[in-house]
């Protein structure tokens, strides 16, 4: 009997040590998975605030750059074609039903020829011509045949003198201008910058351009020489 009390002593201590040695074995356990890894832990997404407010907010500093400018005209010489030709712009008064309005569209028609012999672009002219304008097609066959090839044309540009009209409708319905022009000494220049022709002084010479109101705006219907006109050399 007092074996057996001994024994079971024995056993009771066994197991007190086991357990303690477990206890034991996972506090060191706890504490190396508290003390492995000393890096923060980076919070859930959703955590994570999208406020902006509070980051400051970069201006750029005001643009000192110089605005573009447009490139100079620079009309023909015996070395190039003009350069930079502005477009002729239809003004306002050439789009009006009046006398004023006639007078001011008979303007900007020979402004379109002065521009066509400079650039070769007849389209402003044909743009405010008609169909059946001869004089208005055969300026554009001159211009646009001899602006080619290396070809250019020094000259050409119109000045209109004086200008009458009676605003008074002929039996077809159109309106007539009768203006006095002089265009600027013409000369024909090759692609080897040769002379090919120079038509010389040009005197001023009194013209009718016939114009048709349709559509709200003026067309050139015809513009000619008046018959026994000789012109002057003002």
């Amino acid at each position: 009997m007092r074996d057996s009390h001994s024994t079971q002593q024995q056993q009771r201590a066994q197991r007190k040590r086991s357990a303690g040695a477990v206890i034991g074995l996972a506090g060191i356990l706890i504490l190396t998975g508290c003390t492995t890894d000393t890096s923060p832990t980076p919070p859930p997404v959703s955590s994570i605030s999208t406020t902006t407010s509070s980051i400051p907010t970069v201006t750029a500093p005001p643009s000192t750059a110089a605005p573009a400018t447009a490139a100079a005209y620079q009309p023909a010489t015996a070395n190039g074609p003009a350069q930079n030709v502005p477009v002729p712009t239809l003004p306002a008064k050439a789009k009006e039903f009046s006398k004023d309005g006639l007078l001011a569209f008979a303007e900007y028609w020979y402004s379109t020829l002065g521009y066509a012999f400079e650039t070769g672009d007849p389209g402003p002219m044909m743009e405010i011509s008609g169909s059946g304008c001869p004089n208005c097609d055969a300026m554009k066959d001159v211009v646009v045949s001899w602006n080619s090839e290396g070809r250019w044309i020094v000259g050409g540009q119109m000045h209109v003198l004086s200008q009458t009209a009676t605003f008074k409708p002929v039996e077809d319905g159109t309106y007539q201008v009768i203006t006095m022009v002089r265009q600027q000494n013409v000369k024909y220049y090759g692609s080897d910058k040769s002379l090919v022709e120079d038509r010389g002084p040009k005197p001023s010479i009194a013209d009718i351009l016939v114009a048709n109101y349709s559509s709200d705006r003026w067309i050139a219907v015809t513009v000619e020489h008046l018959k026994g006109s000789k012109g002057t050399t003002e």
